[in-house]
């Protein structure tokens, strides 16, 4: 998979394979290169609760990289407006010459507009404005300097979009883990209506496999301390910890022995590829794109042949419901099917958001028939690789108009441990239109009332079926047109049916050669984008 037209580099980024800085959560990972205060504190205030770096780092991501231009005076004012969260008697606004800071409508003060102008000199002044209002408010006094920095990100990222937003230290660490995997020993818990923490799967090559660990098994205690009346997520941290840490587990087997078990941390990726069969149908499920998402359908379609004998009828690539994840493994697992041409490509505001995302030369599958499901809930990632396959022409989509998450964020890795996510591009289709708010419109729709195959394939046959093929100018239209949006959104609905349907259309398209050729066929729409 190769990247064109790749302009400008950070000097500070955390490296991937798609190439330095391209890669993240729903997006690209960007790590703010500095961990220490870029001057002196306010005068006054305790430098080892607020690090003026977070705000700088933050407000210059933000007036850098975010879609849409924002001034600093305006990202500073909202940030202080956030204040307001802790009290609700504080507030912000711009004026000619700088800050205006209120308690209870009264002026408290007044800061002029920075003269150098950067990040810094507002983050300084930020500071200034938290210590003067700490003077007046209570709870302002009392509140954690964590608290205060997810009062103001907040307040700036509601102003955004839907997608943009701040986690704390405690929620950006848990969100991390599913990106970029944690220390543990690869197990997926759950506890049974006894409230019994029973082990449902042993990840492979975990440290738990290793160590003999069998699914069914019970777990009564870590490091020697009983699990109680623990909840789930207190028992998933005390067996989560540093890799390379010991860890002592008390067993119980489904053969009524009691072991304990010492096991050696090691990072741990969820397994986000399942496979099922339908005959001769691989039926191919990501839930979500991780790590090692892409690695783990390589390996889910090497098993395919061995566990079926022989060469398989067709493949079915389940993303219903899957939310997205990390952009550069999305685009991987597109790859894998496709035998060279664009994958994706986005543009924003920043020169470096212009990235095109084209494939290697090579289908892992070998040209094996292919199916994607799709629905309401399938988002960003998902509809990455729905919209590469069809307009490859490599698979036919069925199911229900995608989500329509079509942008892509950046993750900055603040000095304090939160993190900020900020859209930073707009992602297309190789055929030209945006996913933006539109999402992926099957070829074939199964969300229209029929509950019978027969039925939705028969009204594909006989041309009463909204396809791709013949809606390429409203998909264009519909980044700009209201109307054309909601036309095409009409066209195929997400609304609550039968999953087994799609699943079902899904096997008699890969049944019937000549049917499968002509849903192809319809799947592809003319490119009218400016390259």
């Amino acid at each position: 998979m190769n990247q064109r037209r790749l302009r400008l580099a950070y000097p500070c980024r955390r490296s991937f394979r798609l190439r330095p800085g391209l890669s993240g959560f729903l997006a690209l990972i960007l790590v703010g290169c500095t961990s220490g205060s870029t001057g002196a504190p306010t005068a006054g205030f305790d430098p080892l609760r607020l690090d003026p770096a977070v705000l700088t780092i933050g407000y210059d991501r933000i007036d850098t990289i975010y879609l849409r231009e924002r001034g600093l005076g305006d990202i500073t004012a909202e940030a202080l407006s956030g204040l307001g969260s802790l009290d609700g008697s504080l507030r912000a606004s711009v004026t000619d010459v700088g800050i205006d800071l209120y308690a209870n409508d009264r002026l408290i003060g007044r800061f002029d507009r920075p003269s150098g102008g950067d990040a810094r000199d507002w983050a300084r002044l930020t500071l200034d404005a938290v210590y003067r209002a700490r003077t007046v408010s209570p709870s302002l006094r009392s509140a954690t300097a964590d608290a205060v920095y997810t009062a103001m990100f907040e307040a700036v990222t509601d102003g955004l979009d839907p997608y943009s937003r701040y986690l704390d230290p405690d929620r950006a660490a848990r969100e991390r883990s599913f990106r970029e995997g944690y220390g543990g020993i690869g197990l997926l818990l759950e506890y049974d209506e006894q409230g019994t923490a029973v082990i449902q799967q042993v990840f492979s090559g975990g440290p738990a496999a290793k160590a003999g660990v069998r699914a069914g098994e019970i777990i009564l205690a870590v490091d020697g301390a009983a699990v109680g009346d623990w909840e789930l997520s207190e028992l998933g941290m005390r067996l989560r910890g540093p890799i390379d840490s010991e860890v002592d587990v008390t067993l119980l087997g489904t053969d009524g022995g009691i072991r304990t078990v010492t096991m050696v941390r090691a990072q741990v990726i969820p397994n986000t590829v399942t496979v099922a069969y339908r005959d001769d149908i691989a039926v191919i499920r990501i839930n979500r794109f991780n790590a090692s998402t892409s690695e783990d359908l390589q390996n889910a379609v090497r098993t395919i042949e061995d566990t079926l004998g022989r060469r398989p009828g067709g493949i079915v690539l389940d993303l219903r419901g899957n939310p997205g994840g990390l952009l550069g493994e999305s685009v991987r697992v597109a790859d894998l099917f496709i035998d060279g041409g664009e994958v994706i490509h986005t543009r924003g505001r920043h020169p470096e958001s212009f990235q095109y995302f084209d494939a290697d030369e090579r289908d892992i599958a070998r040209a094996v028939p292919m199916v994607v499901l799709i629905d309401g809930r399938s988002a960003s990632g998902s509809e990455i690789v729905a919209a590469a396959l069809q307009d490859a022409g490599r698979a036919v989509v069925v199911g229900a108009s995608s989500f329509g998450k079509g942008s892509v964020q950046t993750v900055t890795r603040l000095p304090n441990g939160g993190e900020l996510f900020l859209t930073w591009s707009r992602i297309f289709a190789p055929s030209g239109y945006t996913l933006h708010e539109q999402g992926v419109l099957p070829t074939i729709c199964t969300s229209t009332g029929l509950d019978d195959v027969e039925e939705v394939v028969d009204r594909f046959q006989s041309g009463r079926m909204p396809v791709p093929a013949g809606l390429g100018r409203l998909r264009i239209e519909a980044g700009d047109d209201p109307a054309a949006l909601d036309a095409l959104r009409d066209a195929c609905p997400w609304r609550t049916h039968d999953e087994r349907l799609d699943e079902d259309v899904a096997v008699a398209l890969l049944s019937d050669g000549t049917l499968f050729q002509r849903a192809l066929s319809a799947s592809l729409a003319p490119t009218l984008a400016q390259r």
